[in-house]
């Protein structure tokens, strides 16, 4: 199934917008939904199992879309998810009109189960690219996360009072977000790769001592721990501070930006420079971010600080899923793509989770610098992978023709 390169520029302009619709429904959740459930919760221990329940059901439902996907293709487990986000945008308004906790959490459940699939659109990306394009494709698509950042935030605010009962309208906007993410789906080419057919999906098994795949885990993983106990807890920090309301949006803005605006760069960096050199600038920034939060909570510091997380974890991001990229043959990591983002979604939801409890004994200083550890011992955790799989291939040649298998493999699916 040769793909030509028009065809392949529209497809990448609706990942982009599937994109922007995934993370403009993100936005919409974490603005609004632990507002509705303070108001309709029936205990305040209960005001975040809403948010919860997105949280929670998303990191599973990661696991599984990965088979579902290595199974059916990605185009089904796309309209499946886009299907979630309508029933659970459309139950969520229904549960804010009838005052309906209990609905309430059924329809962010639902929600929950769609923001499992918008990880693989990146992915998608990479399938269909010219195989010298794959892991710039991927960095194009998360532009759709600036397109969001820009019109998520205003758009679930002017929503919540669209209707005379407050939050519905904001509700009914996922429904329309995810209508539109099932058209864009629905249009999508039916599988990923020629023979994907014919050739099974990778089992985790087989990649688990992988040195690239650890890699990816390890930077997926990490990077998103340390950016979303940052992102948790620094507007919480802003206002012990004293700061405005106007500081918090600005972080929060800023943050944005930096976790999307520089897509393109990262992965033209990761091209001329190197796997190696963008893994150490994206720690470093990061690092960077973490340490001007140790010694400092004035306003500028916080802006400045989330500024560089987003942009260390942008970084961090496009490598991790170029590694990942490079760690299968084309058209049959489904399975290893869906392990890996729901380590992700979990260890994302701890650092969120964690964030205020941490806050409160060890202050904002005492964040950033556990921040600022775990992202050092990420770095040393990736080198140390590297060193010792450069030490394995010099032991001997099986060593080595194993590990160039991957690319053997990809090289054959792409021939085809």
């Amino acid at each position: 199934m040769p793909k030509t390169v028009p065809r392949f520029r529209v497809l990448l302009f609706q990942l982009i917008a599937a994109q922007a619709c995934y993370y403009m429904i993100v936005s919409i959740d974490l603005t609004l939904t632990g507002l509705v459930g303070m108001e309709l919760a029936p205990t305040p221990a209960l005001t975040t199992l809403p948010l919860s329940l997105i949280v929670v059901v998303g990191t599973a439902c990661s696991f599984l879309a990965g088979h579902a996907a290595a199974r059916y293709g990605y185009r089904p487990v796309m309209i499946a998810g886009a299907l979630t986000a309508i029933l659970g945008g459309a139950l969520a308004a229904l549960a804010v009109a009838t005052q309906s906790f209990a609905l309430f959490c059924v329809g962010t459940a639902l929600t929950g189960g769609y923001r499992a699939v918008g990880g693989f659109l990146r992915f998608v990306a990479s399938e269909y690219a010219p195989p010298a394009k794959r892991e710039r494709a991927l960095a194009w698509v998360l532009y759709g996360g600036v397109i969001a950042a820009a019109l998520g935030p205003f758009a679930a605010v002017a929503s919540s009072s669209a209707v005379a009962v407050p939050y519905v309208g904001s509700c009914l906007l996922i429904a329309a977000l995810g209508f539109v993410a099932l058209i864009l789906a629905a249009t999508m080419p039916p599988t990923t790769v020629a023979g994907t057919e014919k050739e099974p999906a990778i089992q985790i098994r087989e990649r688990i001592g992988n040195p690239q795949f650890l890699q990816a885990v390890l930077m997926l993983s990490g990077s998103g721990l340390v950016m979303t106990l940052v992102m948790a807890a620094g507007p919480l920090a802003s206002a012990h501070a004293g700061h405005s309301a106007e500081v918090g949006a600005s972080m929060i803005q800023w943050h944005l930006v930096g976790m999307f605006a520089p897509s393109a760069m990262s992965a033209q960096f990761l091209k001329r420079c190197g796997m190696g050199a963008t893994i150490a600038l994206g720690g470093v920034v990061m690092a960077s971010g973490c340490a001007v939060a140790v010694f400092s909570d004035a306003g500028w510091a916080l802006v400045l600080t989330l500024a560089l997380v987003g942009v260390g974890w942008n970084v961090l991001f496009v490598a991790g899923s170029a590694m990942l990229l490079r760690s299968y043959p084309q058209g049959r990591g489904a399975k290893l793509q869906g392990f890996t983002d729901g380590i992700t979604a979990a260890l994302s939801a701890g650092g969120s989770f964690a964030a205020a409890g941490i806050l409160n004994g060890v202050g904002w200083g005492g964040v950033s610098l556990i921040a600022f550890i775990t992202t050092m011992s990420v770095l040393a955790a990736l080198g140390w992978i590297a060193v010792r799989a450069r030490g394995s291939q010099v032991g001997g040649p099986a060593t080595r023709v194993a590990d160039a298998a991957p690319d053997a493999s990809r090289t054959e699916v792409t021939a085809r």
